[in-house]
């Protein structure tokens, strides 16, 4: 193994605090406000506009959150949702999401805006606080293995937001609002999610990832010294593990020091729940 010299900053990802009713709540609705002070600066013709998003443009996009938030509102409206069987190889999220756009066809941008701005601050408010019973249970999922309820709620919630909103600035050419306490919360518990993802699926040598940007940090996961840095930009990475991007796509982006196969090989493993 080649061994890699790290900054002083670096961050043992198992250092990583993970979240509490009160901070998700918080984490909730500063996403759900700035992607709303988002949308209300959209003109006609952004809505149409294609996104990272396989089959959605950015119209398609404020529905999906408009139908998320919906489904935060009541037990009722949850399981109403849920009960959209996949289609053969469809993830169940992808059903329900569907159901979503197609119960808002007919809505238009500024209709869905009042949706979102009514039943978004009540599914924030529910996902942190109630919903205790479903908390308990956690779900088969091909990606995150076994999905808790209780992290779908507290952490997945406000992710997808600031991803989606993430979508829409970079092909509505608008800016990307961030601040370290808020994007940068954000990004260090996806990497927890990256840490696990990897323990299970790769359990490689310890690598650190340092992660440029507002909502940057550097983190070391895996057990003993790294043998290799991966350098590169947080929203990058971001929209990377997100399955936005390719591997192939990525591996520009990435400044890769010491051990080079074995950073590309971590990167080859990594996809976690947005």
């Amino acid at each position: 193994m080649i061994a890699v010299s790290t900054p002083l900053a670096v961050q043992d990802v198992t250092s990583i605090p993970y979240v509490a009713a009160d901070e998700a709540h918080a984490l909730m609705r500063t996403e759900l406000d700035r992607f709303l002070v988002l949308v209300n600066k959209l003109d006609s013709v952004d809505w149409d506009k294609p996104t990272a998003c396989s089959e959605w443009n950015v119209r398609d996009i404020l529905a999906h959150q408009a139908g998320g938030y919906a489904s935060g509102t009541s037990y009722k409206e949850m399981f109403r949702q849920v009960a959209n069987k996949p289609a053969p190889g469809q993830l169940m999220e992808d059903a329900i999401n569907a159901f979503q756009l197609k119960e808002r066809a007919d809505k238009s941008p500024a209709e869905l805006i009042v949706e979102l701005q009514k039943v978004g601050p009540i599914g924030a408010k529910k996902w942190a606080y109630q919903f205790r019973f479903a908390k308990l249970f956690s779900i088969p999922h091909p990606v995150a293995g076994k999905l808790s309820i209780r992290h779908l709620m507290w952490v997945i919630h406000s992710r997808d937001t600031w991803m989606h909103r993430l979508d829409i600035c970079r092909v509505t050419g608008h800016d990307f609002e961030q601040t370290s306490e808020q994007d940068g919360r954000i990004a260090e518990l996806v990497m927890l999610d990256v840490a696990n993802v990897l323990a299970r699926n790769f359990n490689g040598p310890a690598v650190v990832f340092e992660l440029t940007g507002v909502a940057g940090g550097i983190w070391k996961i895996g057990n003993g010294e790294p043998v290799a840095t991966i350098r590169m930009d947080v929203l990058e990475f971001n929209i990377f593990a997100s399955g936005r991007y390719t591997f192939e796509q990525a591996r520009p982006l990435a400044n890769i020091t010491g051990d080079v196969r074995v950073a590309e090989e971590t990167l080859k493993h990594i996809l976690v729940v947005y």
